[in-house]
């Protein structure tokens, strides 16, 4: 976690004693409580196949979500279809949504619960990584920092 915190907060830890949280933050962080428990809880699933199990999340996803879906159309908020934010649905459907899930599912099956949650301090080296490649960002010194916390954390968390 040290890793995170150190991408996050671009090698100056001083920006969380300035840290006020908003909206996102909120919604980010009830986001985290949800994907706590169906990690804690997918122990206990019920015996079916893998993608059958995904299909039936990705379902009760899209209906616990399309109340949301609702509110945002009702309330003007329309997204624009173009063939980039068509890209960006069909990039989210496949990588984030399906492979990922099947990914920390068979993970989880082979480890433990206990032993893939560390896994999740990967997003910001992957999202740091991605926005040096994609958006211009420099590679600083606190991503190399960062990154080599996070990996010492997993390794240490994913022994035997």
């Amino acid at each position: 976690m040290a890793g995170a915190l150190v991408i996050i907060c671009r090698g100056d830890l001083g920006v969380l004693a300035r840290f006020a949280f908003n909206i996102g933050d909120v919604m980010i962080l009830i986001a985290l409580v949800f994907y706590a428990l169906y990690t804690a809880l997918l122990r206990r699933r019920p015996a079916c196949t893998r993608s059958r199990f995904l299909a039936a999340t990705i379902m009760a996803s899209a209906a616990i979500s399309t109340p949301l879906i609702a509110l945002e159309l009702a309330t003007g908020h329309v997204a624009v279809l173009t063939a980039g934010t068509l890209g960006a649905f069909a990039y989210l459907a496949i990588f984030p949504s399906i492979l990922a899930y099947f990914c920390l599912n068979r993970g989880i099956e082979l480890i433990g619960a206990n032993r893939a949650a560390p896994f999740i301090h990967l997003m910001p080296v992957f999202g740091s990584i991605m926005a040096i490649l994609f958006l211009g960002e420099r590679p600083e010194l606190f991503h190399g920092a960062g990154y080599a916390l996070v990996l010492v954390g997993i390794a240490l968390a994913a022994r035997r």
